[in-house]
């Protein structure tokens, strides 16, 4: 049996309700879903079931599956029964509240691997300073405390207008300007690169 262990660069940190009602599902329902893992046994996909799983002291079985084949598991629950409509409900609920996303560990991940993070479904997030907040609405909430010196922002484009901001943060970031601009503590690479582009763009229109 290959060893089965979690990956260090997990891009979903889970919540505490999540995990909590996770476990709860499968108390309740049973194990209804399964765990990928790399060839080395890394985990792919199933974290959070593993971590119950190892808590509530499962056994693993190995799959290996072969060309155009996927994994079935076949339970004991009955169609149209109050069990069967409750692990379809909780399958999703859980999923839903168990899903909290490492943008920062993805932008390193991205960075390192050239990963298209909207090919693989994360929306383009740029992390920057705004003078001006009216231009975005008035629709969000400040965390109670100390002001953080950053903020992060989340834009909706057309795909041409993504394709043409990707390229453009692709291409300053190969620039020696770039390389030596002030970041204000930002480690945010494309908050950065964004800034820089718009520094660039103000300069000119002087």
């Amino acid at each position: 049996m290959i060893n089965i262990k979690p990956s260090q660069r997990n891009s979903n940190k889970h919540t505490e309700d999540g995990m909590q009602l996770l476990e709860r599902s499968i108390d309740k329902v049973g194990v209804i879903e399964s765990i990928s893992v790399a060839t080395d046994g890394t985990i792919i996909s199933g974290h959070a079931r593993k971590e119950v799983f190892d808590k509530q002291g499962k056994v693993p079985k190995e799959i290996r599956l072969k060309e155009n084949e996927y994994p079935v598991i076949l339970t004991d629950i009955e169609n149209n029964s109050k069990q069967y409509f409750e692990a379809q409900i909780l399958a999703n609920t859980t999923a839903n509240k168990n899903f909290d996303l490492d943008i920062e560990m993805i932008e390193v991940i991205s960075d390192e691997f050239d990963v298209d993070v909207e090919e693989v479904g994360v929306s383009i997030c740029f992390d920057d300073y705004i003078k001006d907040n009216e231009a975005f609405g008035t629709d969000f909430t400040l965390p109670d405390g100390d002001k953080s010196p950053f903020q992060q922002m989340t834009f909706t484009l057309a795909d041409e207008q993504a394709e043409q901001i990707k390229n453009a943060i692709s291409e300053i970031k190969a620039t020696d300007e770039y390389k030596y601009a002030e970041t204000m503590g930002n480690e945010n690479s494309n908050g950065n690169a964004i800034y820089l582009i718009i520094m660039q763009w103000a300069e000119q229109r002087k």
